[in-house]
């Protein structure tokens, strides 16, 4: 076990990490290294102290946190013992609690937990003739939490008849939905802890050493949950610093910090980090003056070694210079600095808006940013539908789930359609959401009806995929219900499947696919040939990027080298000419796509060919009936065709006498067990299965005493649906589009079962093609520079075909997107070539300038990201419910934190989500009136947490800071902050507007 290494630690920090066991307050400022004495404790306690790791818990308030501390203990501990440390935010320790004692709790089995789309919902859910505008719900939101914290820390407090009226009906939607929030996260597991001692003696007993970081943001809950777990042993190592406690909003209370003097140290003094590692002298002093405006809690003396440049305060008459400026500053402090990249810089600003200002100037002056705001992984738009419909999944009782789901999808089609289907359910004074959706279609025509019943039809698949096992993993059913969910407004090949060619379809490309394959899967090497260097750098760097595995290793072929040529190598060529020695070559030149795109569709084929064969084996059948209503058709023939493997290997049919009518045909009661038998349990498929031939199959099961079938079913037609097909109630117009006769000599419904059947095999092509199409969509940027360099340098045949308009006009997009770094890397390994010359080029030949607020709409590495953790979360799972759940929980975790992610690009931050970062360079905007401090600072309290919120800014700068003001924002005219003052800045460093309108 390794030893604590003092040499590293100052005199303050060692006393900190090697006190005694006990209660233990660090008062730690902004740099003063907390993060690392925390870890250095956890460290103490295993290899000094002889404590086991599995003893500690680590509470913190992000899981970005909770990762860093969880990478420091690695590198400081065993693999094993830092893996044996529970390290997690508050809410993740809650969560766990709850899923181990739900039962005791009185929780269902997969209750969820409601985020913000799913709360806004309940809320309408429970006041339907509420205003749906999203703001309007948010504050409704934001009044049910207020009154959630009045009922249980004010009970004595009258409340509004209105306002008790709102938060019941709120509670009510929650447990008919089997969901919880993120308050009752904590609430119940406080409960649960403080009720029910031998469960609390059994966590006092695991937990025997608690470490909590950030401990000024701790709500009351949160305060008593500590306090709860650690008053036996007392063995509790808290990290504060009030004077960063920015999240009053949240109740945080900086108040815990004397609190916890009381409770635990009992005259003891807490130990101040008083040395700052990050800041230069200049920006420590600008922040210490600042923040002594404020009335403090404990005095301290914060100092730094580093010195620096003076901070710089500005002023612009608009919103444009001052982005203007920023973006020309930067790119001088880039060529001034030989070691200063774009990551190492970060703008801060109060709100929002200010932020995509910014991100739209930097765009224009070709400043790589990343604005960190919530459209992080889990905010996309498709992937917050495949959350809600997972949601549903796992339990159908959650209709908010499912209404939030379809109003999301049916967003994306028409934002019609939802409150039509809403008006109708209100109309006909329907209790259930689900049944208004399910019986909508009925009162409107076919057309108008579809995207209701393809949306609800996926619903359907999903639930029952989930629930009767008709899929074997997660990532197989992810996979499916991303490419079924609508995503007409996105920029995505989705979109485009008409105009691109699968890639088995070039038989060149299948010779090279079948030599390429033993390589992908046992390892060598692979060369990548081609006369034009830049293209030649451009197709390695795609294939590397595409084909990246262990065991593989990809190079160029360097015209003039010695090729290392062995069994385990190939040599990928895209010359035009075929190559004279064949032997461990792979000619691809003469594809008519062109290099970039045959390398794409060859990397397609590859990753796609060890796909698992999707649903071999399950029963087709179809019904005949006497009507067309569900409610009341009764059967007259069934028939059914039993498919292994993609053929029909047995068949079944019978007619159905209706039991009032005479003759010699069995009634269903008799034929029903036949058709069990002969299904046995295979999955059931049918179409327009769930608004018509299941519906009818069951009723009629129960009709005559039998049981339903347990069978998972599909219904083929959300699929075809979903495909593009012209599909209806009626199968003809997909036999149609599939070129499927039927035998006449067939009885109709037995026919109508084999059509059902080739139909669906079809579909099952047509799914393995488009997923062909698509996969390494996220690579697009790449393909859309190569083919520039075609359209440029005048090679023959510039002309784009239209799949190669296609992929370079979605590439093109993200080429010029506000991060993308695929010119600046090619620039920098060919310094002759011109960034701006190159983007230019681009821009031209798309046409448009791309918007950042549709690109961040449709991410395709974060739709990556996401599959990923499917099949992390599938594979660490017993069963595909569990592996949901937890996929779900980490979603649910996850999604209240803002995605940066890492990229050599200018951070664009709020001041808010700043806090735990550090820069290099620092600029904050804003500093005007009603924007910092906001408008809604009307007391002391409220102005020194603005004022807090502005040190937090000021001391993430480690060497140069530049605040900055504007007289004028869209729509309105600003004056300076009243924080100017209190910053002691010269005034002459305003400029003169600043300073005339002070």
């Amino acid at each position: 076990m390794p030893e604590l290494d003092p040499i590293t630690l100052n005199a303050r920090q060692r006393e900190a990490v090697t006190a005694p066991i006990g209660p233990v307050l660090v008062l730690a400022g902004p740099g003063t290294g907390k993060t690392r004495v925390l870890t250095e404790r956890i460290a103490y306690l295993v290899s000094q102290r002889g404590v086991h790791p599995e003893n500690i818990l680590a509470l913190t308030f992000t899981n970005k946190a909770a990762a860093e501390l969880q990478i420091r203990l690695s590198r400081t501990l065993s693999k094993d013992a830092a893996e044996a440390v529970t390290a997690g935010t508050f809410h993740r320790f809650c969560i766990s609690v709850l899923r181990q004692h739900r039962e005791t709790v009185g929780l269902p089995p997969h209750f969820g937990i409601a985020d913000e789309d799913l709360q806004r919902t309940l809320i309408y859910r429970a006041f339907p003739r509420l205003n749906p505008n999203e703001s309007n719900l948010n504050n409704v939101m934001q009044n049910v939490n207020r009154l959630k914290w009045q009922r249980r820390y004010k009970p004595h407090v009258p409340m509004k008849k209105g306002d008790a009226a709102l938060l019941d009906k709120y509670e009510v939607e929650l447990k008919k939905n089997r969901l919880i929030d993120f308050d009752d996260l904590i609430f119940l597991a406080h409960d649960l802890l403080h009720s029910h001692h031998q469960i609390l003696a059994d966590y006092r007993a695991q937990f025997q050493h608690i470490l909590v970081d950030e401990f000024q943001d701790t709500d009351p809950v949160q305060y008593a949950l500590v306090h709860l777990l650690s008053a036996a042993h007392r063995s509790v190592f808290v990290v504060a610093d009030d004077e960063q406690s920015i999240y009053g909003w949240r109740h945080a209370r900086p108040e815990h910090i004397e609190q916890f003097q009381d409770d635990f140290l009992k005259g003891h003094q807490p130990i101040f980090l008083e040395e700052n590692y990050r800041s230069s002298a200049e920006i420590l002093h600008l922040a210490r003056v600042f923040i002594a405006k404020n009335d403090v809690l404990f005095e301290r003396s914060i100092h730094t070694q580093k010195s620096g440049r003076r901070v710089r305060g500005m002023a612009f008459d608009t919103f444009e210079e001052e982005g203007q400026f920023i973006a020309g500053d930067i790119w001088d402090r880039i060529r001034e600095t030989p070691d200063l990249v774009h990551r190492d810089i970060a703008v801060l600003y109060p709100q929002h808006a200010i932020g995509s200002e910014l991100e739209r100037i930097f765009m224009h002056a070709n400043v790589p940013c990343l604005m960190a705001h919530r459209r992080g992984l889990f905010d996309q738009p498709v992937i917050r539908r495949a959350l809600s419909v997972l949601r549903y999944a796992l339990d159908g009782a959650n209709d908010a789930s499912l209404e939030l789901f379809l109003r999301r999808e049916l967003e994306a089609v028409d934002p019609k359609l939802y409150p039509a289907v809403r008006g109708f359910q209100q109309q006909k004074n329907i209790g259930s959401f689900k049944q208004a959706a399910f019986l909508y279609p009925r009162t409107v025509s076919e057309e108008e009806g579809v995207d209701v019943e393809r949306a609800l039809g996926l619903a359907g698949v999903v639930h029952n995929a989930v629930q009767r096992g008709a899929v074997a993993s997660l990532p197989h059913l992810m996979d499916d219900i991303l490419d079924q969910l609508n995503t007409s407004e996105l920029p995505s090949l989705k979109n485009h499947l008409e105009d691109i060619v699968d890639p088995i379809e070039f038989s060149d490309l299948n010779t090279a696919l079948n030599r390429l394959l033993p390589l992908w899967r046992r390892g060598g090497t692979l060369y990548v040939a081609c006369r034009d260097e830049v293209l030649r750098h451009m197709l390695t760097t795609l294939i590397r990027d595409a084909l990246a595995r262990p065991g593989l290793i990809i190079r160029e072929a360097m015209p003039g080298s010695r090729l290392d040529i062995s069994s385990g190598t190939l040599i990928l060529s895209f010359d035009e000419d075929p190559p004279k020695t064949p032997e461990h070559f792979l000619h691809l030149g003469g594809l008519a796509c062109g290099a970039m795109l045959a390398a794409l569709k060859l990397c397609q084929a590859i990753r796609c060919v060890d796909l698992p064969a999707y649903m071999p084996e399950y029963t087709a059948f179809a019904l005949e009936t006497a009507s067309d209503d569900p409610d009341h058709a009764q059967i007259t023939g069934l028939g059914a065709v039993r498919v292994r493997d993609g053929r029909v290997v047995d068949t079944f049919y019978s007619p159905v006498r209706l039991r009032k009518n005479k003759g010699t045909a069995p009634t269903f009661q008799e034929i029903y067990l036949s058709f069990q038998a002969f299904v046995g349990i295979d999955i059931l498929v049918a179409h327009n299965g769930y608004a018509f031939d299941f519906q009818v199959l069951h009723r009629e099961a129960r009709r005559n005493g039998r049981s339903r079938m347990p069978n998972p079913t599909v219904d083929i037609l959300p699929m075809a649906r979903s495909y593009g097909a012209t599909a209806t109630r009626d199968l003809r117009p997909l036999c149609e589009r599939y070129d499927i006769a039927s035998d006449p000599n067939d009885p109709p419904v037995l026919a109508r079962a084999l059509a059902l059947c080739r139909v669906f095999e079809a579909m099952k092509k047509e799914r393995a093609s488009r997923y062909r199409c698509m996969t390494h969509e996220r690579l697009l940027d790449q393909v859309a520079l190569g083919l520039l360099f075609r359209a440029r340098d005048g090679a023959k045949n510039t002309e784009f075909s239209r799949e190669e308009h296609v992929h370079f006009n979605l590439g093109a997009q993200r080429l010029l997107g506000p991060a993308n770094l695929c010119i600046r890397n090619l620039v920098q390994h060919y310094p002759r070539l011109d960034a701006d010359r190159l983007r230019g080029q681009t821009r031209m030949l798309l046409g448009e300038d791309p918007r950042p607020d549709v690109l961040a709409l449709h991410a395709p590495d974060q739709i990556q990201r996401f599959r990923d953790l499917c099949e992390r979360h599938g594979a660490a799972a017993p069963s595909l419910q569990e592996g949901i759940r937890n996929l779900l929980d980490f979603a649910d975790l996850y999604k209240v934190e803002l995605d940066t992610p890492d990229r050599d690009a200018v951070h664009l931050l709020t001041l808010h989500a700043a806090k735990g970062l550090e820069f290099r360079e620092v600029y904050i905007c804003g500093l005007e009136d009603r924007i910092l401090p906001n408008a809604r600072a009307l007391n002391n309290a409220d102005l020194a947490e603005q004022r807090r919120l502005l040190y937090v800014g000021i001391t993430r700068a480690m060497d140069h800071l530049t605040l900055s003001c504007v007289r004028h924002r869209p729509g309105r005219n600003m004056a300076p902050s009243r924080f100017w003052d209190d910053l002691g800045l010269e005034r002459d460093d305003l400029g003169v507007d600043a300073a005339s309108t002070a």
